[in-house]
């Protein structure tokens, strides 16, 4: 199994573009509890506190905010930072698209959780995962050599 990844370009313009076209793919972005979030959210949220146990993941999506767009949202109890990773993969004919979560700070006292805003599209597989994807990739490569 061999990975590849090709980044090329001499121009800031070119990196914008890059940028831009993946803001329209994947975006995130990390909330306080009880901060900016609809009444759904929040109740969501409140459940998943009261009921879940520590580094237990939550999630949420809801597609009714607009056709285009899937939002997400990911808790993990008991944590405060999250990694967030878009990885695709065109040899996949089922799940051309992954979203990698991985809780990676563990403060119960400020926990946050994740909001993603994705294309809405039904091929895109979640991951929740307890560990980093450079991680998980540094294992792949070990483990082929």
């Amino acid at each position: 199994m061999s990975l590849f990844l090709i980044i090329s370009g001499c121009s800031t313009e070119e990196k914008a573009n890059l940028e831009d076209s993946m803001n329209a793919i994947i975006d995130y972005k990390l909330y306080e509890i009880d901060s900016e979030q609809s009444d759904k959210v929040k109740q969501w949220l409140t459940n998943a506190r009261l009921t879940g146990e520590e580094g237990q993941y939550f999630i949420f999506q809801d597609g009714s905010e607009g056709k285009d767009y899937m939002y997400s949202y990911v808790y993990r109890k008991g944590y405060s930072d999250y990694e967030v990773s878009f990885i695709y993969d065109p040899s996949d004919p089922i799940n051309r698209g992954k979203i990698h979560i991985a809780g990676i700070e563990e403060n119960p006292i400020n926990e946050k959780i994740v909001g993603i805003k994705s294309i809405n599209d039904l091929s895109i597989l979640f991951i929740l995962s307890d560990e980093r994807l450079k991680n998980k990739l540094e294992k792949k490569l070990e483990v082929a050599q």
